[in-house]
């Protein structure tokens, strides 16, 4: 009687530290502390997971961030994503001939690397959770990118463009959600990203 009562105690033990462990978040998680004038939202981008995710991680419920705070930031959503993914993201001939396009219009006189790296932007829009979930709706997403409404995203693409799309879609992971060139921009709020890289006359951004 005694063997069975510690048997069906012991069990009981399990089971709970087994609902515990599934209950938890399950992805790992690296630590990030706010600096002065990082709002959630500059978080969440430059992180590439939900304002969501990581109120749920700190248990908090204000929607500010506080500089001086250590943050829990849970495994990148898109990078799970694009690990199910092999290589890259999987993408129609059609999309890759626009992605191409954009990359051409956007980018012509550019250096080889900063035409991958505005092929990159459009790529990882499509795997974050912010943004539309294919090329085609985040080239053609209201007020995205310039060429589509002034025409020039339907101009043929040089051989360097199309060659610096398919590389992008061949790489594993991408790094910005925004491009611009500083002295031509006319939107004070892309003017507000955090610069991660500038390669020709485009600032990439988070």
């Amino acid at each position: 009687m005694r063997k069975n009562i510690k048997r069906g105690l012991n069990i009981a033990i399990a089971l709970w530290i087994a609902f515990i462990f599934c209950a938890a978040p399950s992805s790992a998680a690296e630590k990030h502390k706010v600096e002065k004038g990082e709002t959630l939202e500059m978080i969440s981008l430059a992180f590439i997971v939900s304002i969501d995710d990581i109120k749920k991680w700190n248990h908090l419920e204000r929607t500010a961030a506080v500089e001086g705070d250590t943050l829990r930031i849970p495994e990148k959503r898109s990078q799970r994503k694009a690990l199910e993914k092999a290589p890259g993201i999987s993408v129609s001939e059609d999309e890759k001939k626009l992605l191409a396009r954009l990359v051409h219009a956007e980018a012509k006189g550019e250096p080889y690397e900063g035409k991958v790296a505005v092929a990159s932007v459009v790529l990882n829009r499509v795997e974050h959770d912010e943004f539309p979930d294919s090329v085609k709706k985040v080239i053609y997403e209201k007020n995205a990118f310039s060429p589509v409404g002034n025409g020039s995203i339907q101009n043929k693409p040089d051989q360097e463009s199309k060659k610096a799309a398919n590389e992008a879609l061949k790489r594993k992971s991408v790094h910005y959600l925004y491009f611009f060139n500083s002295e031509t921009a006319e939107s004070e709020w892309i003017k507000t990203r955090k610069i991660k890289e500038t390669i020709g006359n485009h600032s990439f951004a988070m």
